[in-house]
């Protein structure tokens, strides 16, 4: 569960910002920090930068609320959006969603596989669909993940959303049927086989292309054997 006091969560120390632009942001980069900006519960967005480092190991620790240092106080947020650069490995960009600690709110939680199939001893293949729920929380009772056994799961056997243990006080939002993971036989992929050529010609040795179907067609008037005369 993430942690519910002030000492034991993440604590994000921040920055004004005042300037904006590619390049303002490009600087702050070069100095090893992120733009940033936080916003929600009917406060005024709010621009800021945070220290890079940090805030990458905050992003992937799995970690839902955090507490930002700003302006004096202390504010709980929700990482709301994470924006990364071309090559999906640097972030460039942080969203802060400020939230009420009392107030329940919509997170999307990710799921952890335990164990192996039993199909899968069976020649089957485990084929995750959906690798999160989405959930309705206190954000103080937000957990890490939601931890899904699989060992029992034989060939042809599928784990649905509904089938997932959730903790007490969460809601699903996600709508019950849908597959989480399933096995299955992997696909056979059948031979083609190449349509037999049709029958050719008879070639006549010793003669060239021309002369041989010169050779193969009637002669010109030519009656049918066993024709008259």
């Amino acid at each position: 569960m993430v942690a519910k006091t002030i000492n034991e969560r993440i604590v994000l120390e921040t920055q004004p910002r005042v300037e904006a632009g590619r390049m303002h942001s490009q600087r702050l980069r070069a100095e090893g920090k992120l733009p940033a900006i936080v916003y929600g519960l009917q406060g005024a967005s709010t621009s800021i930068s945070v220290d890079a480092a940090a805030a990458e190991r905050a992003v992937h620790s799995g970690a839902h609320l955090l507490d930002l240092k700003l302006g004096g106080q202390v504010e709980h947020v929700l990482i709301q959006d994470v924006q990364y650069d071309h090559l999906h490995k640097d972030i460039v960009h942080v969203d802060f969603l400020r939230i009420d600690p009392h107030k329940k709110v919509h997170v999307r939680i990710a799921i952890e596989f335990k164990g192996v199939a039993k199909g899968t001893k069976e020649g089957g293949a485990l084929d995750i669909q959906h690798a999160e729920l989405e959930v309705e929380t206190l954000p103080l009772e937000i957990p890490d993940s939601l931890r899904v056994n699989i060992d029992d799961l034989e060939l042809n056997g599928v784990i649905h959303a509904r089938d997932v243990a959730l903790p007490a006080g969460i809601r699903l939002l996600t709508p019950g049927e849908q597959i989480v993971c399933q096995v299955k036989l992997p696909k056979v992929v059948e031979a083609t086989t190449e349509a037999a050529p049709g029958p050719t010609e008879p070639e006549v040795i010793g003669k060239k292309p021309d002369e041989a179907a010169a050779a193969a067609a009637p002669a010109a008037g030519a009656k049918p054997a066993g024709g008259k005369k």
